[in-house]
């Protein structure tokens, strides 16, 4: 007998969030789960080329997420689905309450994307609304992290019973696979320059202004150095200011958002991360699925139970950017710590391969219907 999981997203955008959950749909045991993937609009969905081809999508055509309630309350009473999934606070919440206009018995698992709280931005009714919801009509809480976790349950008071841990499922074969396709753009010297290289949303999260000061700091003492950075977002315009305020702005080459950033990752001699505060960051264990070693801040939550005290990669404090170009630099002057850390970032990497992870949310589903 197959169960039917229905998925709900508003978008499947290029965040980590929604490649997650590509991965987790594509891992399923197909035998056993029949997925029904609930978009909420047709556009900007840059990830939706990765999905299976087994994958039912329907699209709601909405302008914006809270008009997808009464849409998804009718596409649940269509598909019949034995459990409901979502991720992200908004999608969870309007799943949540598209669920409660069906009076359907229906068990529903939500997944905590962030440590919300590290943005400073969380509102008390965010945190009420939270609380409430995930509470009294969540069946399970999924946080992708333990810091995640921990934030759920002393700012959002969601009971640690509810909760569960499961870490990113990463697709190992398939990033090496991807890895070793050509780059083709023409202004990528990967031959003469040592490249850095950053993959992320353009956005207050990731904290690209520390990255760029750093960057300069070794452009001073470091020559025929590159600094790529793949995403998009809305700062790109005030980063591409910051870099010719630096004076770096023809060593620092913004190259958008990359349905493939693998093989500009591998091509790489380090990834950076920057970042404020994550949840998980699954661009972690990817870069050491294609061999880079990897430097990151050691922010709430993810990198440091990823890295683990800088055995599989270096960690460095949050917005400091003096310490994150010495990291930088001595990495690169080491060729045998950049050996080290490639192989013990790639056998990290296996600890997080999908087909083991998506055995956790198989469990979890079935323990749920039935």
């Amino acid at each position: 007998m197959k169960y039917k999981i229905l998925f709900f997203m508003f978008s499947l955008k290029g965040g980590g969030a929604e490649r997650t959950v590509v991965n987790i749909i594509n891992n399923l045991n197909k035998e056993k789960f029949e997925v029904i993937l609930i978009l909420g609009t047709a556009e900007g969905n840059d990830y939706i080329n990765l999905l299976s081809n087994k994958v039912k999508v329907k699209y709601l055509n909405s302008s914006k997420l809270r008009f997808c309630i009464f849409k998804l309350r009718k596409a649940i009473l269509q598909e019949k689905p034995d459990l409901l999934f979502s991720t992200l606070i908004e999608n969870n919440i309007i799943l949540i309450c598209s669920k409660l206009l069906t009076f359907k018995k229906i068990p529903i698992v939500v997944r905590e994307a962030s440590n919300r709280t590290q943005s400073k931005k969380v509102t008390f009714f965010n945190k009420l609304t939270t609380s409430f919801f995930y509470n009294v009509f969540a069946n399970k809480v999924i946080a992708l992290s333990k810091g995640v976790k921990d934030d759920l349950i002393t700012h959002f008071y969601v009971n640690k019973h509810k909760i569960d841990v499961i870490y990113n499922p990463v697709e190992i074969s398939s990033i090496k696979k991807l890895s070793d396709e050509n780059v083709e753009e023409d202004d990528l010297d990967f031959e003469t320059n040592k490249i850095l290289i950053s993959v992320g949303r353009l956005a207050e999260a990731k904290d690209y202004y520390t990255l760029l000061k750093a960057f300069k700091k070794l452009t001073l003492v470091k020559e025929n150095i590159l600094l790529v950075i793949v995403g998009k977002g809305p700062l790109l315009k005030e980063l591409v200011q910051f870099t010719y305020n630096l004076e770096i702005h023809q060593k620092v080459k913004f190259i958008g958002f990359k349905s493939n950033p693998y093989k500009y990752i591998k091509k790489a001699d380090i990834f950076v991360l920057s970042s404020k505060w994550e949840g998980f960051s699954h661009v972690i264990v990817e870069s050491m699925a294609t061999g880079t070693p990897v430097i990151s801040t050691n922010c709430n939550s993810g990198p440091g139970e990823i890295i683990e005290n800088n055995k599989y990669g270096l960690l460095v404090p949050v917005g400091d950017y003096n310490a994150m170009a010495e990291k930088i630099y001595e990495l690169l002057q080491n060729n045998d710590e950049i050996e080290y850390y490639i192989e013990k970032g790639y056998k990290r990497a296996e600890y997080f391969e999908a087909n083991i992870i998506v055995k956790k949310y198989e469990s979890m589903f079935l323990s749920l219907i039935k």
